[in-house]
Parts: C-alpha cells; sequence; structure tokens
C-alpha cells in the first residue's frame, strides 16, 4: 500500500461534504485520478483535472475536504508521481493556501496548519523536483506559509535557475 493510500483511507471522506455540493465519498477516486496522471496529460495549466469544483466550491471557498487533501497530497509527493500529476497535484496545494493565508476561519486555519507539517516536501520539490512549475508551485506555497524567511531566502537563492525567473527575483 502507497503511502498516500495509507493518508487518503484516514479520513471519513463520507462525513464530508464536497465542493460539488455532495457528500465526498467519491473523491478518493478523483484523488486517486490525479494521482495518477501520466505523460500524455497535456495543456500544462494546472486546476484542469479532475478536482476542479470538488476540493472547493465553485467561488473557491475552501471546505472540510481542502484541509484534508493536504496531507494526502503530500504523502503522494513522496512516492513515486509522473511529472503532471506531480505538477497538477503541487498546484491545488496552492491553490489551496491562497485563500486560506487571507482567511482565519477554522477551516483555513487547518489547511495552513496541514501545510507546514509538510515544509520538507515542499522544499524537497523546490530543489529536485521534476519540472520548474512544480518547484514555482512548491516555492510559491512555501512563501505563503514559511515563518522562516531566511531559510526561504537561502532556497531562493541556491534553486537558481530551477525556479522561474519572476520568483529568482521575488523580495522574500
Amino acid at each position: 500500500m502507497d503511502l498516500f493510500e495509507v493518508e487518503l483511507q484516514k479520513v471519513d471522506w463520507e462525513r464530508m461534504e464536497c465542493g460539488c455540493g455532495e457528500n465526498a465519498a467519491h473523491l478518493p477516486g478523483k484523488i486517486r485520478s490525479l494521482f495518477s496522471l501520466d505523460e500524455n496529460h497535456g495543456g500544462g495549466e494546472a486546476f484542469t483535472t479532475v478536482l476542479h469544483d470538488h476540493l472547493m466550491t465553485s467561488a473557491d471557498a475552501l471546505l472540510p475536504v481542502s484541509a484534508a487533501f493536504v496531507p494526502v497530497a503530500y504523502a503522494a509527493l513522496t512516492g513515486t508521481l509522473s511529472e503532471p500529476a506531480r505538477r497538477e497535484t503541487l498546484g491545488w496545494v496552492l491553490r489551496i493556501l491562497g485563500p486560506a493565508v487571507d482567511s482565519d476561519g477554522p477551516i483555513a486555519v487547518e489547511c495552513v496548519d496541514a501545510a507546514r507539517q509538510g515544509l520538507w516536501v515542499l522544499y524537497a520539490e523546490v530543489m529536485q523536483g521534476d519540472s520548474e512549475a512544480g518547484a514555482a508551485y512548491a516555492f510559491e506555497s512555501l512563501m505563503l506559509i514559511e515563518e522562516d524567511l531566511e531559510r526561504l531566502r537561502a532556497v531562493q537563492a541556491t534553486a537558481g535557475d530551477r525556479l522561474p525567473w519572476d520568483l529568482r527575483s521575488e523580495e522574500l
């Protein structure tokens, strides 16, 4: 059993509401679909996966499933994922963190806390990931949640051209 399956099965999805308005019992299958994207997944544009309007509402509001997804995503990122699956997974973490850091409700706090528990997964993606897009999503997530700005600046300088030009010169 993969680590992400362990994390996925820890969540009582049936007791949560999905972004589509239904019971979230169907969400594990959709999450597995994300993690199994192959190299033929085209477009290069994040957030076009089967998770649209499931991890968040159509108005990009956070839900308990948003917070539950983050540790599952981190567990998947520690394993073998295709570049498109990694990129999409990191994109979803960033998409969840955007509204989470701008809010102070209990779900937002849960999302940020869950994301902070896996800082090293994000750092590893910046330094050793498969793509510039994945490194960018991971670094942007770190910019939102990392409290140690000295470490973040050091990683920014060390990562160099693994990051897109705008993130290399971003003032932290």
